[in-house]
């Protein structure tokens, strides 16, 4: 992203202390924030893209942030294309309401959104294909062993030329992922605590992997959570796509699939068209807008 004056444009790939350190091309450089950007309360993300220019003392500062596609607050980073969401297929147990309200963040951002199991060789491949069954219409799934690198090929089909964060609780592999992807052991791994089931020695801060074949892997602090925004409780409907045919299928165009009659989501439901797993994780958003709203 050089070009031939001194103010060039790069890609945020870290930022500690103060100092963000901006990809351009094959080079990494160590900047600093404009003052008029701290004045004016501008926050730099992990990947925004920037201009910055190099002082006559060889110093560089970032001038300008470009508008942003969107942002997580949770971790802080922009400009997101896909969240690959990574839990295991066993130790640690998988939290599926969580898994899910991630999910719909992500439908709410527009950002798009892939599946990861983790730890395929711990569960047999019954219990392996319960998990794959739940996503696998709805989203691009894989599942992975991060031991022996089996299933990332096709996780690097899916992500491939694409600005991609891996998100999921501590302790599912999400550096092992890294790992693998980048070619390099430069992501710090962990193993799960006996005493309390989490993840240890794991990734503290925000990072961006950039690779050969343009893919930049977001590498995130392992969060359990993340907020939805506060809408209506008929837009909740939105962040599940196996809903959106089945909700001009009701009867009543605002039905919210709870306790209504003649519901095509409840109906689907019963015949195992959608997940029971789904279907609880969305009448667990439904309660916390509902209470938003009290």
């Amino acid at each position: 992203m050089n070009n031939t004056s001194n103010v060039s444009i790069g890609r945020v790939v870290e930022g500690r202390g103060g100092f963000y350190f901006v990809h351009d091309d094959d080079r990494v450089i160590m900047a600093t924030a404009r003052g008029i950007l701290k004045r004016d309360d501008q926050l730099i993300y992990v990947g925004d893209l920037v201009k910055y220019k190099i002082l006559p003392n060889d110093e560089a500062v970032v001038t300008e942030i470009y508008k942003r596609n969107n942002f997580l607050a949770r971790p802080p980073v922009s400009n997101l294309e896909m969240l690959v969401v990574v839990f295991a297929a066993a130790s640690p147990q998988v939290n599926y309401p969580v898994v899910d309200k991630l999910i719909a963040a992500c439908e709410f951002k527009n950002i798009d959104v892939s599946i990861c199991i983790t730890k395929k060789d711990l569960v047999t491949e019954e219990e392996l294909e319960e998990h794959l069954r739940i996503y696998e219409n709805i989203y691009p799934t894989v599942s992975v062993n991060g031991i022996t690198g089996e299933g990332i090929y096709d996780l690097m089909d899916i992500i491939r030329g694409k600005n991609v964060a891996l998100a999921g609780p501590s302790g599912v592999g999400k550096s092992t992922i890294i790992n693998h992807i980048t070619g390099e052991f430069s992501a710090e791994t962990g193993s799960i605590s006996e005493r309390t089931g989490r993840g240890r020695h794991t990734t503290r801060h925000v990072e961006i992997f950039c690779l050969p074949d343009g893919t930049n892997v977001y590498d995130t602090p392992g969060f359990t959570s993340l907020d939805l925004p506060e809408v209506e409780i008929t837009e909740v409907r939105k962040a599940f796509p196996e809903f959106r045919k089945l909700n001009l299928m009701c009867k009543y165009s605002d039905c919210i699939h709870i306790n209504e009659p003649e519901c095509a989501v409840k109906h689907a439901l019963s015949e195992g068209k959608i997940g029971k797993t789904r279907y609880d994780s969305y009448c667990l958003m439904i309660d916390e807008v509902r209470k938003w709203q009290k």
